[in-house]
């Protein structure tokens, strides 16, 4: 773990998906996800292949990126993941089959996350309050995906700093995600505290760049961790006095 001292919290950092939104289904239904993007797809590009090998090969390239993800702390533009899923299919795939293909998936999983109970307002309250505000998501996605979500709940104008990790070279928990996310809000690491529901990708991972980390306890913590956060929150709302009693405003 980092020898970074603690301070009074300035900044807050939340994870997404699990913490302040929720994807139901989400494992479940990657098909029908990717299913829905090539009927949109097929409506406006004829040289496709079949339907079902399609899918699969999307799947397969999904499910290769999160394989290193959690291997290698690795990470990789949206266009990566398609472009590797054409080439399992042996498809010369141009700039505009790939964006195409963007494009449709993303119109597939627009409206698919429900917002986690009172996270707008516990994002108003600490802005109020002074502090700096930030998310770090592992995603493949397009980060203008994500931001049509914060929109859709009315989070996306209280969020200081937005950093996706399909727009670096690394993923939670590598050190380096949480540097990049303290560093755009001007402040120190020991300042910052992380709000995730990830045991090893925000706990482990914020505690090893020098953060707090608060674990948003769920009923899927995967994977599993032996180490133990700085605290542990059931509803947002616990933030606040969480932060208080540790010098916070």
């Amino acid at each position: 773990m980092s020898r970074i001292s603690l301070e009074a919290p300035r900044g807050v950092i939340f994870d997404l998906g699990g913490t302040l939104v929720e994807w139901t289904d989400w494992v479940e239904a990657n098909g029908t996800k990717w299913a829905a993007a090539y009927d949109r797809l097929r409506s406006g590009t004829s040289a496709l292949p079949p339907r079902d090998a399609w899918v699969a090969a999307m799947r397969g390239a999904e499910d290769r990126h999160w394989r290193r993800v959690d291997k290698e702390h690795w990470s990789g533009p949206p266009d990566g993941l398609v472009r590797d899923g054409y080439g399992a299919m042996a498809v010369a795939a141009d700039d505009r089959l790939v964006l195409a293909t963007m494009d449709a998936y993303g119109a597939a999983v627009n409206g698919w996350a429900t917002m986690v109970e009172g996270a707008p307002g516990v994002l108003r309250l600490l802005r109020e309050r002074g502090y700096r505000i930030g998310l770090l998501s592992n995603t493949w996605w397009a980060s203008a995906w994500h931001d049509v979500d914060l929109a859709a709940h009315g989070m996306a104008g209280l969020i200081d700093e937005l950093v996706y990790t399909s727009d670096l070279p690394h993923s939670k928990p590598h050190p380096a995600v949480f540097a990049e996310v303290a560093a755009r809000l001007g402040l120190p690491a020991g300042k910052c505290v992380m709000i995730g529901d990830r045991p090893v990708d925000d706990i482990s991972g914020a505690l090893g760049a020098g953060m707090r980390a608060v674990w948003r306890r769920n009923r899927s913590p995967w994977p599993s961790w032996d180490g133990q956060p700085s605290a542990i929150i059931d509803r947002l709302a616990e933030i606040s006095e969480l932060l208080r009693g540790w010098g916070g405003r």
